[in-house]
C-alpha cells in the first residue's frame, strides 16, 4: 500500500526518506520495486543499521544508511543532500516519540518535502478517547487473529527475536552499545494518537491528510505536502 502510493505520487524514481528505517524491510522493498528509487534510511539504533548495512547494503548506491536521532538534526541533514524530497515514509517508529517531539518532526519534514509530495506512516494508531467500546472490541479481534495466525503458522515473536540476538556471540558489541545509548526506551501510548497525529501534520503545513489503509489499530496515515 505504501509502496503503490509513492509510486502514484512521485513515480518509479522518487527521492525518499525513511524515518526510523530500522534493518530497513521498507527501504529494500522501494528500491527492488521502484527502480530509479533513492533511499536514506536513518535510525538511531546502531545494531538494526548494521543488519540492514549486511543484509540489503546499498544496492547499487540507492540506499544510503545515517545513523541519527530523529529528536536531533543529523538526519535533517542528510535528507538535504538528495535535494527536494518526493516523500517520507515511516513504519511502526514514530510511536517512540512523544506528541511535542512528532510535531516537531512534522515541522521539518514539511520543509524538506516538495509541494505535492507526501509523508506517509504506517504504525499503530489507537482509537480516540470516545471510542473506547469500539478499541476493545478491535482488541479482542485482533488477539482471536493473533492466536489463529499463530496456531497455522508459527512464527517467533518479536521478543523471542530480540532475545536470539543479544545471545548471538557476534552481535554482542553492537547489543552493548545499543544499551549504552538508550538503556530503556519510553513508549508513548494513549488514546487519540491517529487524531492527534494528523492534526500535528495538518498544523506543520501539510495540507491534505487522512488514513488510506486500517486494519484496528494497524494504520496507514498520508499527509500531503
Amino acid at each position: 500500500m505504501m509502496i503503490g502510493l509513492l509510486r502514484e505520487v512521485a513515480g518509479t524514481a522518487p527521492t525518499v526518506l525513511d524515518l526510523g528505517s530500522g534493518p530497513g524491510s521498507l527501504a529494500r522493498r522501494v528500491v527492488d520495486w521502484l527502480p530509479g528509487a533513492r533511499v536514506v534510511a536513518v535510525d538511531a539504533d546502531p545494531l538494526l543499521l548494521e543488519l540492514g548495512r549486511q543484509a540489503a547494503g546499498d544496492r547499487e548506491n540507492s540506499i544510503r544508511w545515517v545513523d541519527a536521532d530523529l529528536r536531533g538534526d543529523v538526519w535533517v541533514d542528510a535528507a538535504q543532500t538528495l535535494g527536494p524530497l518526493d516523500a517520507a515514509l515511516s513504519t511502526t517508529a514514530l510511536h517512540w516519540l512523544s506528541q511535542g517531539e512528532q510535531g516537531d518532526l512534522f515541522v521539518r519534514l514539511a520543509g524538506l518535502i516538495r509541494p505535492g509530495g507526501v509523508f506517509v506512516n504506517g504504525d499503530h494508531l489507537t482509537f480516540d478517547q470516545d471510542q473506547q467500546r469500539i478499541a476493545a472490541a478491535a482488541k479482542a479481534l485482533q488477539e482471536e487473529e493473533a492466536a489463529r495466525d499463530s496456531a497455522v503458522h508459527p512464527a517467533e515473536t518479536w521478543s523471542q527475536w530480540w532475545q536470539a540476538v543479544e545471545e548471538e556471540p557476534a552481535f554482542a558489541a553492537l547489543v552493548a552499545e545499543r544499551r549504552s545509548r538508550w538503556g530503556g526506551h519510553p513508549h508513548y501510548h494513549s488514546a487519540g494518537q491517529a487524531l492527534a497525529m494528523e492534526a500535528a501534520l495538518k498544523q506543520a503545513g501539510f495540507t491534505e491528510v487522512g488514513t488510506i489503509w486500517q486494519r484496528f489499530e494497524n494504520r496507514v496515515l498520508v499527509a500531503v505536502r
